[in-house]
């Protein structure tokens, strides 16, 4: 295939793993397309490989926590790296934001024609630091020639830039691998199949608000056959001890089971009976459209949202999924209705998948992104 465009990729974040989907998906679905893909990202060791076409250099980082000393050791690494190439050496570098991830271009502009800023999301940690970080992502993306946002309602933080240096680039699902297929989690995990499997996948941190899930199962305790698997790291044992010290003798309800490797969430969600798209309504997450959510929806299951501005891009109530309120009364009701309303989980199954056809990873990266990278450098 003929090679007709070199873009590099980087972001502190491990590939592929959770928080760095869009640039695994983005750069994989590029080179299937004939562009000369490079990536850089955060490595648990420094080494190079060919992942599904693409060039990945890995910079050791013992962690990818962008409130600590690391990001601005990749940045320095990233220096060393980007040294050794000639200039005008990529058409686009594509950097995925991160504290001091502005020196990349601010030093090395004559390695590519054009830098792109992206984001996928805002701060979520509440109030000052999400304004703080909001601020930081402002003032960074300044020296970059265009910015990427995966959603509209993030624009009025870029408001300083003209219309034409913004593009909209929305999360998608990767339809080959987020499918209805066979799955033995059930079996691994000794669930009977008369047992009503709920399934959450995401982070545990504290700001998610995920005890809320376990008080909704445990309103629920006259349901015998209801159980809730907890994919997803982070504050995992305390969210264990909540459970332990809420249910006493009844912790088989729940079943937490850690970080799972990006190829194997599929098997996981097709498990399940039904998936709760949880996050918390406020000003921070109602904005963020939740990747996972898309996920189980191109997995044809039915969805249990929280009544977000995210979660409303792709949930219309009553048709693939349910959208309700982020408080206990709520969330067990309408689990309650899926679990007993054989026709209603149906119907919303039914529509699941088709619903999201046009947020597969393939289409976006071939009809939006290639695109904006063709304008941008014309």
């Amino acid at each position: 295939m003929e090679i007709f465009m070199k873009v590099c990729h980087i972001g502190f974040s491990r590939y592929p793993g959770i928080g760095s989907i869009a640039m695994y998906e983005y750069s994989r679905n590029l080179s299937s397309l004939g562009v000369d893909v490079s990536v850089i990202a955060a490595g648990e060791t420094t080494e190079e490989k060919i992942m599904d076409g693409v060039r990945v250099f890995f910079i050791h980082s013992s962690s990818v926590t962008n409130l600590s000393i690391y990001p601005l050791l990749f940045v320095i690494k990233c220096f060393l790296y980007l040294r050794k190439i000639p200039d005008d050496e990529f058409d686009i570098i594509h950097v995925y934001h991160f504290p001091f991830s502005s020196l990349l271009p601010v030093f090395f502009r004559s390695k590519a024609k054009k830098w792109v800023f992206f984001t996928t999301s805002g701060p979520v940690k509440g109030s000052l630091i999400s304004f703080l970080g909001w601020k930081l992502q402002t003032l960074e993306s300044r020296v970059f020639d265009h910015v990427i946002l995966r959603d509209a309602t993030h624009i009025p933080q870029f408001s300083y830039r003209k219309d034409n240096s913004i593009t909209i680039v929305p999360i998608g699902a990767n339809f080959q691998l987020f499918s209805p297929q066979p799955s033995s989690i059930r079996r691994d995990y000794g669930i009977d199949g008369k047992e009503f499997l709920f399934m959450y996948v995401g982070s545990l941190n504290p700001v998610r608000r995920i005890e809320t899930l376990i008080d909704a199962v445990n309103i629920l305790a006259d349901e015998k056959n209801i159980r809730l698997m907890i994919v997803g790291n982070g504050w995992n044992e305390e969210l264990k001890d909540y459970y332990y010290t809420a249910k006493g003798d009844r912790k088989e309800t729940i079943i937490f089971t850690g970080e799972i490797p990006y190829d194997q969430v599929p098997r996981y969600l097709t498990a399940a009976d039904c998936f709760i798209s949880y996050v918390p309504i406020t000003p921070e997450f109602t904005i963020q459209p939740p990747l996972k959510t898309v996920e189980a929806l191109a997995c044809g299951l039915p969805v249990i949202a929280t009544n977000t501005l995210g979660n409303r891009r792709f949930i219309c109530d009553r048709e693939n999924g349910l959208l309700v309120g982020d408080d206990v009364s709520s969330i067990s009701s309408a689990m309650l209705s899926i679990m007993h309303d054989s026709e209603l989980r149906e119907q919303l199954k039914r529509y699941a998948r088709t619903s999201v056809q046009e947020y597969n990873w393939q289409r976006i990266v071939k009809e939006t992104l290639l695109p904006t990278y063709e304008r941008i450098i014309s």
